[in-house]
């Protein structure tokens, strides 16, 4: 039942993320992407707190924002994203890029119950292909220390998210006719890679991790990229899965 709800958000938030991603129309100011309240408190915290721990403490501090001062926020720190440069961790506009994505983070958090995991979900909708969202999972597979909600601790995984995505978009090419070879990597898909992999080990589906880690050509180098320098490595399960583990709890 709440896999199914999970399901049902999933597809309202891909509808939301592909409307805000559309290029501007003639009138561009009107056109420009903005966040209501329903969305932000019946899709977005909805989705995030069926993913982890629900935070019903925060949602009085939610509803106490406007729908006006929603907007407002959501539309400067669409504006910020929009103009981040994609590049690796070796480009001269790294170090830039992530001054850019903390100013982003920083406007919506400037709303009431809103902190840097929150908003790498809104920000990850609008920009895939730069912001990972802070899942718990991700944290604990990506970061060595101990597991926060900071925005250094957010922009420590969103790097490593990043360089990943770089490296699975190297690889695509080697393996083209395989199924599901389109798939464009981003530190957003790669974040859910990561949660999908500790779902499945955490609730033992042994099944879907086999499919995950299946053996053939490009899904075992997406494995070894995933796996590879993350908490994610493990020892091998029944029928190639992996039984892997975390620093502080299993998976």
């Amino acid at each position: 039942k709440k896999g199914d709800k999970l399901v049902s958000l999933d597809k309202k938030m891909d509808t939301i993320a592909s409307l805000w991603q559309r290029p501007l129309g003639v009138n561009s100011k009107a056109d420009e992407p903005a966040l209501t309240k329903a969305q932000l408190i019946d899709i977005i915290i909805e989705w995030k707190f069926l993913k982890g721990k629900p935070r019903n403490a925060l949602k009085p501090l939610l509803n106490a924002n406007s729908d006006t001062t929603i907007n407002e926020c959501s539309r400067r720190a669409f504006r910020i994203a929009k103009a981040i440069r994609q590049c690796g961790p070796s480009h001269e506009n790294w170090d830039e890029s992530n001054t850019s994505m903390s100013m982003a983070i920083s406007e919506l958090c400037k709303l009431k119950g809103i902190g840097p995991a929150t908003a790498s979900a809104i920000l990850g909708m609008y920009r895939p292909d730069i912001f990972a969202f802070m899942d718990d999972e991700v944290i604990e597979c990506l970061y060595n220390g101990k597991r926060g909600y900071t925005l250094k601790i957010y922009l420590d995984i969103n790097g490593r998210c990043r360089e990943l995505a770089e490296q699975l978009g190297r690889k695509r090419n080697r393996f083209s006719n395989d199924v599901g070879d389109d798939v464009k990597w981003t530190p957003y898909k790669v974040g859910q890679a990561l949660w999908t992999v500790a779902t499945a080990s955490a609730t033992k589906n042994e099944e879907l991790l086999s499919e995950i880690f299946e053996d053939d050509g490009s899904k075992l180098i997406q494995r070894r990229i995933i796996t590879e320098g993350t908490n994610l490595e493990g020892k091998q399960g029944t029928k190639g899965a992996s039984t892997t583990r975390r620093k502080r709890r299993k998976l």
